[in-house]
């Protein structure tokens, strides 16, 4: 079956019209149990005498009502009688409805009681009362119980607002979980390449082969770009010292960013790959050397030399990578700070918190995106979609 526009995987679009249908025929059967209910209106003219609320006491008086019932005729059922009394005062004007269980008896229980209210006032007032009867307000009763269309309107439009509702609330249970590109990309970090475990064992290999041919652009993913390539091309736009920092130990990769940087030699640039992990450049003495002895001597940061190292050997417009330890170390970040450009390497199942202490490490340092590195293939297809070859 097509899925129908608009609607996301996992919405159950047959829920709404269900319950709006569910709710219709519920009203239905509740408005049938509904006693029948019919009311008529009458109105009545206080032109002079008392006021109009006194005579409205006289058509709520039970008695009076009574005696408007007494004179009537019985039917089947015995004696009409009358449900309910309302009263409606506008200036002199009175008027009066009355609720019974049949239509007919609406009516005649309307007159009926306007009836026995103006004899009542003649009777208690006598010439002072000034109550004389109008008629009906219009001719026949009308049906206020039960209202069955409108109740089954109303239930049809509340049983379609809970469908809807119980809909994307499936919906939200049942849609596949948010990709890490897209995560990863709420917190600020922008994705410039993906690399999965098969990627990076694949490029592990291809360093150990011997081969005088220049570093392909394409591999088994037929015309996408790999991932050597994908970083490659992000780092076109700079020159000079680019520090590769991975975000935590687990992150850390080493051919796919070597073959980033075979791409970058096989486009004719010159490429300097200066490690500075552990235990590269590590001081192996805390005191000054015999021939200082005496004189000033302070011990260099580890960073200091590595920046010292990475400058004498930066080719004019050419590169200089040096892959760093992890983010949270000194050295690392104060590299990270000082070059060019800095590619931050993550793993794609990175937490949240970690991501966003990142940014804020990240703030003063010119990021140029991030690496993900044990990436799931549904990440590597979303990149590709979003990154089309030329």
């Amino acid at each position: 079956m097509p899925t129908l526009p608009g609607l996301r995987s996992g919405f159950a679009w047959w829920l709404p019209p269900l319950t709006a249908v569910l709710g219709a025929i519920v009203a239905v059967l509740i408005s049938q149990s509904t006693a029948a209910a019919w009311s008529a209106d009458v109105h009545l003219w206080a032109r002079d005498g008392h006021p109009p609320g006194v005579y409205a006491e006289l058509v709520l008086d039970r008695s009076v009502q009574e005696s408007a019932t007494e004179g009537m005729m019985a039917s089947e059922s015995g004696l009409p009688r009358i449900d309910g009394v309302a009263v409606e005062l506008t200036d002199t004007l009175i008027r009066v409805t009355v609720q019974a269980s049949a239509q007919a008896d609406a009516e005649a229980l309307a007159l009926s009681l306007a009836h026995a209210v103006v004899a009542e006032a003649h009777a208690r007032y006598g010439d002072d009362a000034g109550l004389d009867l109008l008629g009906l307000v219009r001719p026949g009763a009308r049906k206020i119980a039960p209202a069955t269309e409108w109740s089954a309107a109303w239930a049809s439009a509340v049983g379609l607002l809970v469908g809807l509702a119980l809909a994307a609330a499936t919906a939200r249970v049942t849609r596949s979980p948010e990709s890490n590109l897209g995560r990863i990309g709420r917190l600020g970090l922008r994705p410039i390449a993906v690399v999965s475990d098969e990627a990076e064992q694949r490029s592990q290999a291809d360093l150990f082969q011997v081969s005088g041919d220049p570093v392909s652009e394409t591999t088994e993913r037929g015309s996408m770009l790999d991932d050597a390539v994908q970083l490659a091309n992000a780092l076109n736009p700079v020159s000079g010292i680019v520090a590769f920092t991975p975000l935590d130990a687990a992150s850390d990769l080493n051919a796919s960013l070597i073959r980033a940087a075979q791409t970058l030699a096989a486009r004719g640039n010159i490429v300097i790959w200066l490690d500075a992990r552990r235990p590269a450049f590590e001081l192996t003495h805390t005191e000054p050397p015999d021939w200082l002895q005496g004189a000033a001597w302070s011990r260099p940061h580890r960073s200091e030399l590595i920046l010292r190292e990475a400058a004498r050997a930066v080719p004019p417009n050419g590169y200089v990578l040096v892959p760093t330890d992890p983010l949270s170390d000194p050295s690392a970040s104060e590299v990270a700070r000082s070059a060019v450009g800095v590619v931050l390497v993550a793993r794609a199942d990175a937490e949240d918190q970690q991501l966003i202490q990142a940014c804020d490490m990240l703030r003063s340092m010119p990021l140029l995106g991030v690496v993900l590195s044990h990436a799931p293939q549904r990440d590597l297809h979303e990149f590709e979609l979003a990154h089309p070859p030329d």
